[in-house]
């Protein structure tokens, strides 16, 4: 089993989470209990910066999906930032990039939101 790190914070009332390592069925769990943490708080703006994460398999692409329709129906969003070439590949084969929005940094992905009124 692979090392897998999770950290969060919020700021300007949008919630990053921080994902280290690999995001597959045996750490699934520790991601998707930051992102009921960020709900329970009522953070419905979330950036999931990919800066650190090495590989996220269809049980993390899970929980990100699994939560969109309940964020979005509270008038928030999910957006990708600082996502490596090798995981940006794979959101695209299962066809994640037509569905959220992917930016270069946590910064530009805060300013989005900040935006949008």
């Amino acid at each position: 089993m692979r090392n897998f790190l999770i950290k969060s914070k919020t700021i300007e009332n949008v919630g990053i989470l921080y994902p280290t390592g690999h995001l597959d069925a045996h750490s699934v769990e520790k991601f998707e209990n930051e992102m009921i943490k960020m709900l329970d708080d009522s953070i419905v703006k979330i950036v999931v910066n990919c800066n650190d994460l090495n590989y996220i398999s269809s049980a993390g692409m899970g929980i990100i999906m699994g939560y969109l329709d309940e964020i979005r129906e509270k008038g928030g969003d999910i957006k990708l930032s600082n996502v490596i070439d090798r995981v940006y590949e794979i959101f695209d084969l299962v066809g994640f990039t037509e569905i959220y929005e992917f930016v270069d940094s946590e910064k530009k992905a805060i300013e989005k939101f900040n935006n949008v009124s």
